[in-house]
């Protein structure tokens, strides 16, 4: 999948060398991005038992996972301490273009709150109704239908760091017309049927 992808998109928009996107440091956190998994997740099977069951067939969800390190200075609280909200911004890249040669992107936000300092993990999804509604089948693969990713951390509108299947460049800002962003199709795990599993393994994210 990254392979492809970085053939792709220096074909598409890395021609030449580009220079990596220089983050601005915030004065209270540092974040560092450790790993993005991107990978499907099937629809969540639970039996209740006062309910009459259904007849139906789990989908795929695609689940985006980061797994990210918080540092805090010592007057923000050091390793006990926990920063109040910063966003994630994701970007997922399609094995899809528009008519017009666009290559579509989905990009989505998560309002990351109560971030302890330390191992932290995100969690987000895109439903199998969306993904089928751009690709026309029922079940998608991350391997075979997304073709890379991009992530950021904001905080107060500032990026503090940011990362991709192309390393450090940031391939979505670079040339925009290259691009049709799709926006509002990716979900935090409040909003899917992932809701009540894996407890707090994953920091909170603000209801909308």
């Amino acid at each position: 999948m990254t392979r492809f992808f970085t053939i792709s998109l220096a074909a598409l928009t890395l021609i030449g060398s580009a220079s990596a996107q220089a983050p601005a440091e915030a004065p209270k956190v540092k974040v560092d991005v450790k790993k993005v998994t991107v990978t499907e997740q099937q629809t969540p099977q639970f039996a209740p038992n006062n309910v009459k069951d259904k007849r139906w067939r789990p989908k795929n969800w695609v689940e985006v996972e980061v797994d990210f390190d918080v540092k805090l200075p010592v007057d923000a609280g050091g390793r006990k301490g926990t920063f109040g909200s910063m966003q994630l911004v994701i970007y997922l890249a399609l094995q899809h273009s528009t008519k017009d040669g666009k290559r579509e992107v989905i990009k989505g936000t998560l309002n990351l709150i109560n971030i302890p300092a330390g191992d932290c993990h995100a969690l987000a999804y895109v439903s199998p109704a969306d993904m089928k509604a751009i690709f026309e089948k029922d079940n998608v693969l991350a391997t075979s239908d997304i073709q890379g990713w991009g992530v950021e951390f904001l905080v107060d509108g500032k990026v503090v760091t940011g990362d991709s299947s192309l390393g450090k460049q940031p391939w979505w800002s670079q040339t925009p017309d290259k691009f049709q962003m799709l926006e509002g199709l990716l979900v935090s795990k409040a909003d899917s049927p992932f809701a009540i599993l894996w407890g707090d393994y994953d920091v909170p994210v603000a209801k909308k």
